[in-house]
Formats: structure tokens, C-alpha cells, sequence
């Protein structure tokens, strides 16, 4: 019974020294949460987490990761203890593992070394809020939505400020004054991107209540960067150089690393710009020196270009110095700068110049490359109208043998044949007479038939018609368009050259409404006058701007116009955007 008592009292005892240290985990969330990082630190020293559940061993590496990156300012071990904090959580705290994912998200834009999965964890963040339905949780929801706007978007500011303004009413519908002081930091910071100062300006002051209010360091620190930054940019020196100057001290004060480089940068551009080189230059040297103290992917970036900026600094330094005692130094420096500026713009007249003559050859180049293509249409337009005269020459050719030699043969051997009638005897000669008369005369209008329509060509009403109407029936079974025609008066004799090229024309006009126009409804209209003949082709597709510069490629209203002008054919496209096109042309009968 004892030793029952005793183990009863030793669970109990192991159980609440076990609350105890979870419970340490709270009040570290609760210092981090007023930006208290460094006395964060000091409790997380005193946690032990031997008999820590898998969860409370995640939230542990979550605020270790939080304390890390706040105080030393290291990504890759951040980075590093927040993928095993996600490994340990699973699904049993859903909203724990939103800030991991959140805080993996913000790591992985500082790793270029890393694999991205941003897109993938800001997706199943998003998810999350859906179901937990927590303000902060759908707050975070619209600031990945706002980092995958497109930068090239003409509307990306608009549509970020929509969702920085949608994020501001979530956050003061849910008191969270701190986070609403955010959103408006935010919105100023978004207004200084688009180039809009005097919007940001408007917006970093209205937000000063709530970061005052709140004292919240890291908050303050970006809220003093951001807006000197702006007063920089409206050219209000004395003021950023104050307010940078705070972020700097409340910075080095809580010993937060991140954004320091970015102050630091911000304040020797301020001083540089108000003409105090001494100070401008003695700051680049800090910036030097803080680089030099970390060891992250950013430094290896930036190092020479600070570098450069010190050494530009130190030089303005030695020239302000140098110009009070020494004028005849001061006038050769300017003539050494002249000279350099000098080289410079020879340098860029001969780049310039050897790049416009490099686009004039290409030019050319595409200027030959048309003339070719042109030549090749003109050869192949000439070869099918030399084939089509050569055949209605050889039509008339055969039309007069078949009229002149075979129809004057018929015609004396009808005549002999009459002759012969004076000489029948009987009824069954009589009979065979005049059948033989029938087929004769049947033979002689045959070819009579034959001849005269090898000489005229195809009737209209019998070649050309048919065959355009054949033509929009199969294009409209294909179901993708329905092609109508409608004739008038084209029942007049035409030329087989003549009702091939029309053929021909109203045929490219059909392909191209087919390829390009995407069109519903297409109606062909062939009206016949006395002296010529009209064409309009309509169609209810999407249309094109006529004043733009047709396309290259492929035979086209070209070939048309080729066409047209060896028949002194006319042609004229009238076409909107969004309402359709339509082609009319006039073709002279000579």
C-alpha cells in the first residue's frame, strides 16, 4: 500500500515538473511576443525537455528558431530547427504549425542554397486558415497572396493594397491593435514601392499611435527604417537622419540584428545627400564592419558593393577637405572626371553606333528575306496563271478544230446524207434513213455543244457558284463555323482564268477567317453587274486593328492583292476589334 502510495506521488511529482517546464514555453512566447527576445533567451536556457512530448518538443524548437533569428540573425540553423519543429508537430496543433510553415516560408527567401517549397507551404498554410478560421491565421493567408503577385501585373499595387486593407478590418474586427498597426506600416511600405511618397507618408504617420502604443521593438524598428527611407525620398534629410537614427539605437539596444544593414545603409545615404561626407563615410564603415561579423549569403553578396560605396565616400571626404586648401588640385581633379566622362561618352557613341549598324544589317537582312519570300509568291501566282492560260489557250485550240474541221465535216456529210433520201425504195430503207439522220444530227449538236464551251468557259451558274457554295458547305461541316452564300446575277459567261481567280480569292479569305477570325457565322456575297462583279466576304469574329502592320508569314491578303492587280482588281478590309471583318472587292469586266 505504501509503495503504491509512493509511485502515485512520484507520477504526480514527474507530471507538474513536466507542466512546469511546458508552461516555460508560454511565458518565452509571451516575451516574444512584446519583442523581449534576449529575456526569451534566458528562460529557454532553463527549460529542460527530457520528458517533453513530441508537441511540446515542436513548440520548444519553434521559439528556440524564433530566439535565434531575432538575436543572432543566422538563417541557415533557423532554417534547419524549424524543418525538425515541423516533423514533430504533424497535425496535432494545427495552428502551431502555421507559424512553423510561416517562419519556413520567410527562411527559404534568405536561402538562395535551399530548395524552394514556398509555394507549396504557403497553399497548405492557407488551408489551415480555412479550417482554424483564426484572424492572424487568414491575416498571413493574404500576405502570401500578396508575395505571388505578378511584379510585371499593371494592377500589382492595386491589388496589393486591397489586400493589405482587407488584412487591416480582419485585424481591428479582432482588437489586434498591434497587427492592425502592421497593416498600416504595410500599406505606407507598398505606397513607398509604387513611388507614391506623400501616400506613404500619410500611412507611416497614421500608424504611429498603434507603434507607440504597443512598444513593440521589432515592430518600431521597421516602422522608424521604412519612414526614413520615405523622408529620404521627399528630399527631408534632417528628418530621416533623426528617425534613422532611433532605429539604429532601439536596434542595438534589444541586440536585433535583422534590418541593421538595411538602417545603417539608409543613414549614410541621408548624411551623403545633406552633404556631411564625414559622418556618410564613418557609417559605410559600419555597414562594413557589421557585414563582416556575419556569416550569411547576403554578405557575400553585398560585400563589394559596400566596399565601393566606402571607398566613393572616403574620396568625397578627401576632396571636401582638399578643396578649401588646395584649388589647382580641385581643377585637376574635375579635368581628370572630364576626361573620364569624355572616354565615356566616346565609348558610348562607338557602342551606340556599333549597334545601330548592327540593327540596320539585320533590318536589311529581314528586307532581303521579304524580297525573296515576294519574288517566290510572284513566280509560283505567275507559274498557276501561265498554266491556266496555257490550258484556255489549248481549250480554244480544241474548240476550233472541233468547229472548224470536225463541224464543217459533219456538216458536208449531213448534206451528202440528204441526198440519199431521193433514192430510198422501201419502208425499211426509209426507216433506217431517218434514224441515221437522228443520230447525225444528235452528233452534230454534240459537238457543236462541245465546242463552244471549250472556246466560252464554264458558265457561272454552272462552275463558279457551285464551287464556292461547295466549298462553304464542307468548311461548315466541320461545325466550328457556319459559311452562307448568297449570288446575284452571276449567271453571265466568264472566263475560265477569271472564275479561278475569284475561286481562289474567296478561298484564302475563307482559310484565313477559319485560322485567325474566330468567327461563328461567315457570309460570301458574289453580286454581278453589268461591268464588273463585287465580292464581300463578312464575319462576326474577334476582328484586328488595321493600322498594324500585317503579318510576314504565309501568302495572305497578299496573294489577293496580287491577284487582284493582274485582273486591276480592287480590294478594302474594313475590321474593329471584338466586331468582326469585312472584305469587299470589285473586280472590272473588260
Amino acid at each position: 500500500m505504501i509503495k503504491k502510495v509512493l509511485f502515485i506521488i512520484i507520477v504526480l511529482f514527474l507530471s507538474w515538473q513536466t507542466f512546469g517546464q511546458a508552461s516555460l514555453l508560454d511565458s518565452i512566447q509571451k516575451k516574444h511576443d512584446v519583442g523581449a527576445y534576449k529575456d526569451g533567451r534566458k528562460i529557454l536556457l532553463e527549460v529542460d525537455t527530457t520528458d517533453f512530448t513530441e508537441l511540446q518538443k515542436s513548440k520548444y524548437l519553434y521559439v528556440h528558431a524564433i530566439s535565434h533569428i531575432n538575436i543572432e540573425g543566422e538563417m541557415q540553423e533557423t532554417y534547419n530547427t524549424l524543418l525538425n519543429a515541423k516533423k514533430l508537430v504533424g497535425e496535432r496543433d494545427l495552428s502551431l504549425l502555421f507559424n512553423i510553415n510561416d517562419e519556413l516560408i520567410y527562411s527559404q527567401y534568405s536561402l538562395v542554397q535551399v530548395e524552394s517549397t514556398a509555394n507549396e507551404l504557403m497553399d497548405e498554410n492557407c488551408a489551415i486558415a480555412q479550417i482554424i478560421k483564426k484572424p492572424d491565421a487568414l491575416i498571413g493567408c493574404n500576405s502570401y497572396k500578396y508575395m505571388r503577385i505578378d511584379d510585371d501585373d499593371p494592377l500589382e499595387y492595386e491589388k496589393k493594397l486591397a489586400l493589405l486593407h482587407d488584412s487591416r478590418s480582419l485585424a481591428f474586427n479582432a482588437n489586434l491593435d498591434r497587427v492592425e498597426g502592421n497593416m498600416l506600416i504595410n500599406i505606407a511600405t507598398t505606397h513607398e514601392l509604387g513611388q507614391r511618397f506623400d501616400s506613404a507618408l500619410y500611412y507611416y504617420n497614421k500608424s504611429k499611435q498603434f507603434v507607440e502604443k504597443k512598444n513593440y521593438a521589432p515592430t518600431t524598428i521597421v516602422y522608424y527604417s521604412n519612414l526614413g527611407y520615405t523622408y529620404i525620398q521627399l528630399k527631408r534629410y534632417d528628418e530621416a537622419i533623426e528617425v534613422l537614427n532611433k532605429a539604429l539605437e532601439l536596434s542595438e539596444a534589444q541586440d536585433l540584428q535583422p534590418n541593421k544593414s538595411k538602417i545603417l545603409m539608409n543613414l549614410a545615404t541621408a548624411y551623403e545627400r545633406s552633404n556631411d561626407y564625414q559622418k556618410s563615410s564613418e557609417t559605410y564603415q559600419k555597414v562594413i564592419a557589421y557585414s563582416n561579423e556575419k556569416n550569411e549569403t547576403v554578405r557575400f553578396n553585398n560585400l563589394q558593393e559596400l566596399e565601393t560605396k566606402y571607398q566613393v565616400q572616403e574620396r568625397k571626404l578627401e576632396n571636401a577637405e582638399l578643396a578649401a586648401e588646395n584649388e589647382r588640385q580641385t581643377t585637376m581633379t574635375i579635368a581628370v572626371a572630364g576626361s573620364a566622362l569624355t572616354l565615356f561618352l566616346i565609348g558610348g557613341f562607338v557602342y551606340n553606333n556599333q549597334r545601330k549598324k548592327k540593327r540596320l544589317a539585320e533590318q536589311e537582312a529581314e528586307l532581303e528575306k521579304q524580297r525573296a519570300d515576294n519574288l517566290l509568291k510572284n513566280q509560283e501566282l505567275a507559274t498557276i496563271d501561265a498554266m491556266i492560260t496555257g490550258q484556255e489557250k489549248e481549250r480554244r485550240k480544241i474548240a476550233g478544230e472541233l468547229h472548224d474541221d470536225l463541224g464543217s465535216s459533219m456538216t458536208t456529210m449531213r448534206l451528202y446524207f440528204d441526198q440519199i433520201s431521193n433514192s430510198l425504195k422501201t419502208s425499211e430503207d426509209q426507216d433506217i434513213y431517218n434514224r441515221t439522220k437522228a443520230l447525225l444530227d444528235d452528233t452534230y449538236q454534240t459537238v457543236r455543244s462541245m465546242s463552244h464551251r471549250m472556246h466560252y468557259g464554264v458558265m457561272a451558274s454552272k462552275g463558279l457558284v457551285p464551287s464556292v457554295q461547295s466549298l462553304a458547305q464542307r468548311i461548315s461541316d466541320s461545325k466550328a463555323i457556319q459559311i452562307e452564300v448568297i449570288t446575284h446575277k452571276m449567271d453571265r459567261n466568264l472566263e475560265n482564268s477569271l472564275e479561278l481567280n475569284i475561286f481562289r480569292i474567296v478561298q484564302e479569305l475563307l482559310s484565313n477567317i477559319v485560322k485567325h477570325a474566330g468567327a461563328k457565322h461567315a457570309t460570301v456575297n458574289l453580286i454581278g453587274g453589268d461591268d464588273s462583279i463585287h465580292i464581300m466576304v463578312e464575319d462576326d469574329g474577334h476582328g484586328f486593328d488595321t493600322t498594324l502592320k500585317r503579318k510576314k508569314e504565309g501568302m495572305g491578303l497578299y496573294s489577293i492583292e496580287t491577284r487582284l492587280e493582274d485582273i486591276d482588281g480592287t480590294v478594302e478590309v474594313d475590321s474593329t476589334i471584338n466586331h468582326g471583318t469585312t472584305v469587299t472587292i470589285e473586280i472590272p469586266l473588260i
